[in-house]
C-alpha cells in the first residue's frame, strides 16, 4: 500500500483478507469498522473485503477480481491484482500506460521458459481435452500469478480462469489451503499458476507481458518487486537466515524501503531493528557471493 502511495496511485485499493485485519489497520485513526474503509491519503482509500471461500485464496483471485468489477466498483475500467508480498517501484503513470492497453497485463515467472512443445503442456492438453477445454493458441512462456491486470471488457477471461482453477483444485486435491501439490513431475505442481497459464491458451486476448525482470526475478527491472518463497520479509530473522546461507533477495530488501509510510506495520524501534538486520544480512550475502565466485 505504501509503495502505491509513493508511486502516485489515486483511487481505491481493495484488500481481500481471510481472518481479522491487522491492528495497525483497524487501530489507525479514521478506520471505519462498519464499512471496513480507511482513507489512507486524500487520494487513496483502502477498502477491505473479508473472504472465506472453501478454497485457498490463491484460487480465488479471478473470483475476487470479478466481484470488484461487477459489485464493489462497477465504474472501474479495469482491475489489477497484486500479491501482498509485492511492492510497486515505478511511478503509477508508467504502470498505467502498460496496464490499460487492449489486453491482459502479465509478468513472466522466475522459470519463464516453457515451450509450446513442453511435455507438461502436452499433458495439460490431454487432461483438459477430456473436460471439453480446447486451446486456441500456443504459448512459450510461463507467467507468474502474483500480478495480473484485466480490463472490464476482457472480463470473460476471468470466468475462464475461475473455471480452470476449480478443475485444477479438484484434480490436485490441494484446494483448501495449499497452492503447491506434489513435486515438479506432477500434472499440477504450482497449481494456481499452472491453471493461469493453461487458461491463457484458451483465449485469444492479446497479452501485454513483461519479462521476469519486472518482478526482480532477474536483474534489470524497475516496475515491481515480488518476494516469492516461504520466508516473507515482514517475518524478520534476516540476519539469522543469512548466517545459514540464505541471504535476503532483492525483493525482500525492497519491502523495507516502503515499510514506513502512511500505513505503519511496525513500530519505529522495530522498523529500525529490522532495517539494520536486513542491511547486515545483505552485506553478508555479498560476502557469500564473493566467496562463491572466488
Amino acid at each position: 500500500m505504501n509503495s502505491l502511495v509513493l508511486a502516485g496511485y489515486e483511487g481505491t485499493v481493495w484488500v481481500g483478507h481471510r481472518g481479522p485485519l491487522p491492528e495497525w489497520i483497524i487501530d489507525r485513526p479514521g478506520f471505519d469498522r462498519s464499512s471496513s474503509r480507511l482513507r489512507v491519503t486524500t487520494k487513496l482509500e483502502l477498502r477491505a473485503i473479508e473472504l472465506n471461500p472453501p478454497v485457498s485464496l490463491n484460487y480465488y483471485k479471478p473470483v475476487l477480481m470479478q466481484e470488484i468489477l461487477e459489485t464493489h466498483d462497477p465504474d472501474a475500467e479495469a482491475v489489477s491484482y497484486l500479491d501482498p508480498d509485492m511492492v510497486v517501484k515505478c511511478d503509477w503513470a508508467a504502470m498505467r500506460s502498460w496496464l490499460f492497453n487492449d489486453g491482459i497485463a502479465l509478468v513472466e515467472d522466475a522459470d519463464w521458459d516453457m515451450p509450446a512443445s513442453h511435455p507438461k503442456r502436452a499433458r495439460w492438453k490431454a487432461f483438459f481435452s477430456a473436460h471439453g477445454e480446447t486451446p486456441v493458441r500456443e504459448s512459450d512462456r510461463y507467467y507468474n500469478a502474483g500480478f495480473i491486470c484485466v480490463a472490464r471488457d476482457r472480463m470473460q477471461f476471468l470466468r475462464t480462469w475461475e473455471r480452470i482453477n476449480e478443475r485444477v483444485a479438484m484434480e490436485s486435491g490441494s484446494g483448501l489451503r495449499e497452492r503447491k501439490s506434489g513435486g515438479p513431475e506432477d500434472l499440477f505442481h504450482s497449481t494456481d499458476e499452472d491453471a493461469l497459464n493453461f487458461a491463457l491458451t484458451l483465449c485469444d486476448i492479446p497479452l501485454n507481458a513483461a519479462g521476469p525482470e519486472a518482478m526482480d526475478f532477474v536483474p534489470g527491472g524497475n516496475c515491481l518487486s515480488h518476494a516469492v518463497g516461504a520466508a516473507k520479509p515482514w517475518q524478520g530473522h534476516h540476519l539469522r537466515r543469512a548466517l545459514r546461507g540464505k541471504p535476503p533477495s532483492v525483493a525482500n530488501q525492497w519491502f523495507y524501503r516502503f515499510a514506513d509510510g502512511p500505513l505503519k506495520p511496525f513500530s519505529r524501534a522495530m522498523l529500525a531493528r529490522r532495517r539494520l538486520s536486513m542491511m547486515l544480512a545483505a552485506a553478508l550475502g555479498r560476502i557469500w557471493a564473493g566467496v562463491a565466485h572466488a
